[in-house]
């Protein structure tokens, strides 16, 4: 019985702190987000790596949205911080919804 009792209580531990990281991921990734946004007009919207990512998704999704190169950040930090996933044009369009 125990055992069963430490096992459960490990598994505590490792929700809360699953949870934990998921708050402070976003929070970390809304302020480069913000970040990003303060320096757009100096570097602009748009980047080559925007600029393909775009034409991929838009030849593979026709209702794809362009992003702006904050967005794509934003997008590629929580997908990487947040949730462990890989950028595909669904994950990123997923992760952009509030």
């Amino acid at each position: 019985m125990s055992k069963l009792l430490v096992v459960f209580a490990f598994c505590c531990i490792l929700v809360t702190q699953i949870l934990a990281q998921d708050s402070s991921g976003r929070r970390f990734c809304d302020r480069l987000y913000d970040d990003c946004r303060r320096e757009e007009a100096t570097v602009g919207t748009q980047d080559d790596t925007v600029g393909f990512f775009n034409a991929y998704c838009g030849r593979h999704d026709r209702n794809w949205k362009k992003l702006t190169r904050c967005q794509l950040v934003r997008a590629s930090c929580i997908l990487t911080m947040v949730r462990c996933d890989n950028g595909s044009c669904k994950n990123v369009a997923e992760s952009l919804r509030p």
